[in-house]
């Protein structure tokens, strides 16, 4: 997986993320041992969701309950945040799927432990409901704060831990419609994108397709955005919440090589095919 901050390199792929515990939750179960594991053997940065048990531990989990995601919750479980739940009883749970099944929501030290065992692998972390004094001070305790990038669209909470953790990446994540994107994104720009060295902008499928482009940003909102952060050195990834070979395509012909996937099996797939087309000359 290549390093580099660049926003237009040829070469291939940039600091690719794996959506919720690295399988997005439709290739693989979300956020479990399974899908973290399936991220990072495909080469890319899992995402783990920080939540805090009413025991104080830290964990991977996207929402702040189990309904969604738990296999066959308990009565005495349901609807009740995960704030509330102690780590046993929320390990008392499989997160896994029929194929899969056996899956526990890991903790975070568990994955910084991972991470620690394995220099070469990253990891996202995206802040959810956390100390963030508690989750500074074990990522300092694992040494592993050059392998994670802290993402948020709380830019108090990416100033406040880039206080803490000086060396670690920070991305702060546009959401929203169009016009909503656009604003965010240029009050960015307008800042120098302070204490940020990545970008993530949505990509919203639009309600009406303009032609055969399926997204709400448009190809020139991308393009223009690409120009601006190669100017201050931050490195702009899109999340395409769905996409076909084409949609991708465009996107890597505006020269983004950065992206964050729900489908991690499959953009690698395209990704390949992509490069490959560039370098036999197809």
């Amino acid at each position: 997986m290549a390093q580099a901050a660049g926003n237009r390199g040829e070469d291939g792929i940039i600091l690719w993320e794996a959506h919720r515990g690295g399988g997005g939750g439709k290739e693989m179960p979300e956020s479990c041992p399974l899908s973290f594991e399936y991220g990072w053997m495909l080469g890319g940065r899992p995402e783990a969701d920080v939540n805090m048990t009413a025991d104080g531990e830290l964990v991977s989990i996207h929402d702040p309950t189990l309904d969604r995601t738990a296999v066959s919750l308990p009565a005495h479980l349901k609807g009740r945040p995960v704030s509330e739940l102690t780590l046993a009883e929320i390990r008392s749970v499989d997160i896994g799927w029929k194929e899969y099944p056996h899956q526990k929501v890991p903790t975070i030290r568990e994955l910084l432990e991972r991470l620690k065992a394995n220099p070469d692998r990253q990891m996202i972390i995206d802040y959810k409901r956390v100390d963030l004094s508690l989750l500074a001070a074990l990522i300092r305790e694992k040494g592993v704060s050059r392998q994670i990038t802290f993402a948020s669209c709380e830019e108090d909470k990416c100033a406040a831990i880039k206080t803490m953790l000086p060396e670690m990446r920070i991305k702060r994540w546009v959401g929203g419609t169009r016009g909503e994107i656009l604003q965010q994104f240029h009050s960015l720009a307008e800042r120098g994108f302070p204490g940020f060295e990545e970008v993530q902008i949505h990509l919203n499928d639009a309600e009406i397709k303009n032609g055969t482009w399926r997204y709400q940003i448009l190809l020139s909102d991308l393009s223009g955005m690409l120009d601006i952060t190669r100017k201050y050195g931050v490195l702009l990834q899109t999340l395409p919440w769905q996409f076909e070979r084409n949609d991708l395509f465009a996107v890597l012909d505006l020269g983004i090589r950065s992206f964050a996937v729900d489908y991690p099996n499959q953009f690698c797939k395209i990704c390949a095919e992509y490069f490959s087309r560039k370098w036999s000359g197809v």
